[in-house]
């Protein structure tokens, strides 16, 4: 790099989120995810850096993806110094989502174990990058809320998806009609910023009673 452009890369955010939160994440609280398929096929520390800064920039998934592969700030930050290295998927994204979600549904009481180093890591980070948590509103609480709110929305997607595939088609609505476009799936999962999140899983949860209700009145 041109000597002046490293300066600048020194003092932007990526050093400094490499050195506190990247660095000190501990992914062995998250094998427990893995324990029927052996270790993930992409690092757990890189997929949780993401989530966090996809939070941290309100970054839908495919806004994400192109940052990853392109943005060299996002890369420095996860410890890739060499863009496209790594190839990253939404259903790596989703899929990852969805096995936290999960097992948070089956053991309540393991969430400090999964998110607790998080609420350190949050604050050093705030502090050393001179980031108000009020004001970006990233403390530990929103995060959680955040990653858990993802996973409710790939669990009630694919909730919806089997009870409208189960519809006969001159029974479906309209809007019902439109979830077995492959588009409705990236549109509500792939392009929904953190900030969309809950409209988005109000629209699911709606979409869901008026599939149940219409199962309800068929013989």
């Amino acid at each position: 790099m041109d000597s002046r452009i490293k300066t600048e890369l020194e003092k932007s955010w990526a050093p400094i989120f490499y050195k506190y939160v990247f660095c000190n994440i501990d992914e062995k609280p998250f094998s427990v995810l893995y324990s029927d398929t052996g270790r993930p096929n992409f690092p757990v520390n890189i997929l949780l850096s993401l989530e966090y800064i996809k939070h941290l920039k309100n970054y839908s998934d495919d806004e994400l993806i192109e940052n990853f592969n392109f943005n060299y700030l996002i890369n420095y930050a996860v410890g890739i110094r060499t863009l496209g290295g790594m190839n990253l998927s939404e259903k790596t994204l989703y899929d990852f989502r969805a096995r936290i979600y999960q097992y948070l549904i089956k053991h309540p009481e393991q969430e400090d174990l999964i998110f607790g180093q998080f609420l350190n890591l949050t604050r050093i980070f705030a502090k050393e990058a001179g980031i108000s948590m009020k004001e970006q509103r990233m403390d530990f609480t929103m995060f959680m809320s955040n990653i858990k709110k993802a996973g409710r929305i790939a669990l009630a997607f694919d909730v919806l998806y089997r009870a409208v595939k189960s519809i006969p088609e001159d029974r479906l609505s309209e809007n019902l009609k439109e979830v077995l476009n492959p588009e409705f799936k990236t549109e509500v999962i792939h392009k929904t910023k953190p900030s969309e999140s809950e409209s988005r899983l109000e629209m699911l949860l709606n979409l869901c009673q008026e599939a149940k209700e219409t199962i309800e009145n068929i013989p």
